[in-house]
């Protein structure tokens, strides 16, 4: 009889207030100096990137409030680290999956090492960190290239643990902590699974201002209407200023940058939320963006916190991603020996607060792997009033962190 192994991947990434908080900038990544990629490598993961987090709209399901939060960059993040240890069709479905069909593991390294090294910003106004550990059952060992690709292009830093130890869960969500600044405390809870090969850590970290913060004194309650026809009172904030802003027959669109404009949320109000998601894309969006104008109006958004679960594995294999969740999937290039390994579960948390001096964001992704046998000329006013639509940007890279659905901005 097989003995079972469970594999544990987890990606993190938190986006929070420049204010109010400290910075622990020791997890920042470096790629290691003794791998070569191009500063421009990121490119050819940005629009797979982003049209991941647009395909994944139609396939992930709300809560209870009609609510929906999501990062595309933490799912592909994690999801390249997997890749890494995949092969033949299971490769080829997870490529296809990440909308990267052809792209071999070394390519797609460099592609994530790129993005991860522009990611980082350290400065006064805007802080962008991403950090990796591996953690291994000291009863296995990684197949070298796989353990070589975590460590120079993830700056992955590999460490063994006890699995029967009451000490290691407290080591991993201590990194957790460490790494989230505390807006996440553990990803582990209680004892380690027996059967547990590998966990792996991926956390982004976010920290900023709004370029233009909303004025405390002018939020009130106003009225909002929900999918269901019924109304509630929300906190709404107001704001007027030259922004980038657009409006057609079908929706609203502005763009709120955050400190010196290096990021930025976009809020999009449809007449038809449901219509709108269905139609996102690449191009769509692409094409909200470039038809975007500065100018001057007036914003009213409500103040709201949500947070938000969901499993991922029915909608990556409506995305093709089929084989990874079966018995004979193929990851012979991660752990040595005959373990055959298959993808468990892929869940991801998120959390969201948007209040005056800016945002605070947060978003764990979980995989785990078992293995058995046109603007108008006056000024405009947008009042955010109806289910609307967010994705955070790093306009930099053009790539798209979060990506939100928001039909009730009122649930605690």
């Amino acid at each position: 009889m097989k003995k079972k192994i469970v594999t544990s991947l987890v990606g993190m990434s938190l986006l929070m207030p420049l204010s109010g908080c400290g910075t622990d900038t020791n997890n920042s990544l470096q790629v290691s100096k003794d791998v070569e990629f191009g500063t421009l490598d990121y490119e050819k993961i940005i629009a797979p990137n982003n049209e991941l987090g647009f395909k994944l709209l139609d396939e992930v399901e709300k809560d209870d409030d009609g609510n929906l939060f999501i990062s595309p960059t933490s799912l592909l993040m994690a999801l390249s680290l997997v890749y890494n240890g995949a092969d033949g069709v299971t490769k080829e479905e997870i490529a296809n999956t990440l909308k990267i069909p052809g792209m071999n593991a070394t390519d797609l390294n460099k592609a994530n090492a790129s993005l991860m090294t522009i990611l980082n910003k350290n400065s006064k106004s805007i802080q962008l960190q991403v950090a990796n550990s591996v953690w291994l059952n000291e009863d296995f060992r990684f197949q070298e290239n796989f353990a070589m690709q975590a460590k120079d292009y993830f700056n992955a830093e590999i460490q063994e643990i006890d699995i029967a130890s009451e000490d290691s869960p407290k080591r991993i969500n201590d990194w957790v902590k460490k790494s989230t600044n505390g807006k996440i405390d553990k990803i582990v809870e209680g004892q380690l699974d027996e059967n547990l090969v590998t966990m792996l850590l991926n956390a982004i970290y976010f920290k900023g201002d709004w370029q233009y913060p909303f004025d405390k004194s002018l939020t009130g309650d106003r009225t909002f209407h929900l999918t269901d026809g019924s109304e509630i009172k929300a906190p709404f904030m107001s704001l007027q200023e030259k922004l980038s802003y657009m409006a057609n027959s079908d929706y609203q669109a502005i763009k709120l940058p955050y400190a010196d404009g290096e990021m930025s949320m976009t809020v999009v109000l449809p007449n038809d939320l449901k219509k709108f998601e269905s139609n996102l894309s690449v191009e769509n969006w692409e094409k909200i963006q470039s038809g975007m104008k500065k100018m001057r109006g007036t914003i009213l958004l409500p103040r709201f916190k949500l947070s938000y679960e969901t499993e991922l594995n029915e909608a990556l294999e409506a995305l093709g991603m089929k084989s990874a969740f079966k018995e004979g999937a193929n990851f012979s290039k991660m752990i040595e020996g005959d373990a055959s390994l298959l993808i468990n579960k892929v869940k991801q948390k998120t959390y969201i607060d948007v209040n005056e001096e800016g945002t605070e964001a947060a978003a764990v992704t979980g995989v785990e792997v078992g293995v058995t046998s046109a603007p108008p000329d006056d000024p405009f006013i947008m009042e955010v009033n109806r289910p609307f639509f967010i994705v955070i940007t790093d306009d930099e890279t053009g790539a798209i962190l979060f990506i939100g659905s928001i039909s009730n901005p009122t649930v605690k």
